[in-house]
């Protein structure tokens, strides 16, 4: 069975770091272009893939915004960690901690030591492209944090366990510290 890849690969925007700044559906700042409200985002298609994705330990690229795909699928299992935490029982908790993680400014990004993926991303030529990469990946933890808080609780504040039962995955054996 083959890894899901996304539909956003013939994508032409910004090249940053051997991917691309895709459009995305947010209020957040960032460099991302706003996208459609109609259409799916990168977040969206991560979010839809990542149950099927996650159980795969090799993932190879078709584009570059499959490696976005990579990046955000590493990014929600890292959530789900947090979620299904001692700390996060409810959905209060969860934004309290969610939002400390979605805020930080000092996460590893492409040709960094701690960065998760660094085979798959190169690492910025200057440092513009530094920039422009660091903004575009605090923009998609962002977003992608408020709508995990959204998927991982229920209406009533309890987790959703059809969702943290996924928090034990790795995807290809990576974990990363958000």
């Amino acid at each position: 069975m083959p890894v899901y890849h996304s539909s956003q690969n013939e994508y032409a925007g910004a090249k940053v770091c051997n991917t691309v700044v895709l459009p995305l559906k947010t209020k957040c700042k960032g460099p991302a272009p706003p996208g459609r409200e109609d259409a799916e985002d990168i977040i969206d298609e991560a979010i839809k893939f990542f149950r099927a994705n996650v159980l795969f330990r090799k993932f190879e690229s078709e584009g570059p915004a499959d490696l976005t795909i990579a990046y955000l699928t590493v990014l929600i299992a890292e959530i789900l960690r947090v979620f299904a935490g001692a700390r996060a029982k409810t959905k209060n908790d969860g934004q309290k901690i969610i939002q400390e993680i979605s805020l930080k400014t000092n996460f590893p990004v492409p040709g960094d030591k701690g960065f998760p993926l660094g085979g798959f991303f190169t690492a910025p030529a200057g440092r513009q492209e530094q920039e422009t990469i660091r903004q575009y990946i605090k923009q998609l933890r962002e977003e992608t944090c408020l709508r995990m808080l959204e998927i991982a609780y229920n209406a009533n504040g309890e987790r959703n366990k059809w969702w943290c039962q996924f928090s034990k995955r790795k995807f290809m054996n990576i974990a990363s510290t958000c």
